[in-house]
């Protein structure tokens, strides 16, 4: 009687399981996929500060000013303020920009220890962010940050400069809103 039973739900199981459908999402040229991780735990409030990296400047300034502008709105409407270098910040804010010709995902799962899994499109080039966060007294990481999305050369500069807006809030409401 017990081997009866168990055939017919192992039966009915295989039944159900067949008839379960999945349907791939289909992947979007304007796709996000962003990844990030807590190292340490850093206090946050109304009175902390950001600086940004020397990494973020060259002789002529910004080296992406369109992000670091982007970052400092999206950090400034968040109540932090911006101080130098040597004012002793809170924290400190470092990003990379990389095309997926200068860095795959497997090389950046290997040496920044995120991959947000951006599916590969032969006809789409993925770029990728890159942010990192250093507690402003020891200088070690706190968080880190990957943002992919695709390339899309035919954006006006209006369009562009939206679609980076959105990439750095998507990307910095990780660290900001923190669990």
């Amino acid at each position: 009687m017990k081997a009866i039973r168990l055939i017919s739900i192992f039966a009915v199981l295989f039944a159900v399981s067949a008839c379960v459908t999945v349907e791939e999402m289909p992947v979007s040229d304007s796709q996000l996929v962003i990844s990030s991780s807590f190292e340490r735990d850093i206090e946050l409030d109304e009175n902390s500060t950001f600086a940004f990296t020397p990494l973020q400047v060259t002789e002529e300034g910004a080296r992406y000013p369109i992000i670091t502008q982007a970052i400092e709105q999206y950090m400034v409407a968040n109540s932090f303020s911006q101080v130098t270098p040597d004012q002793s910040p809170t924290f400190y804010i470092g990003y990379v920009v990389e095309s997926e010709e200068d860095l795959s995902d497997e090389q950046l799962a290997e040496s920044f220890g995120l991959n947000p899994g951006l599916p590969h499109l032969p006809e789409l080039d993925k770029g990728t962010l890159l942010v990192f966060i250093l507690d402003g007294q020891s200088k070690q990481y706190v968080w880190k940050s990957a943002a992919q999305g695709f390339l899309l050369d035919e954006q006006n500069e209006e369009e562009r400069q939206l679609r980076i807006q959105n990439i750095v809030s998507a990307t910095f409401n990780q660290f900001v809103n923190k669990p």
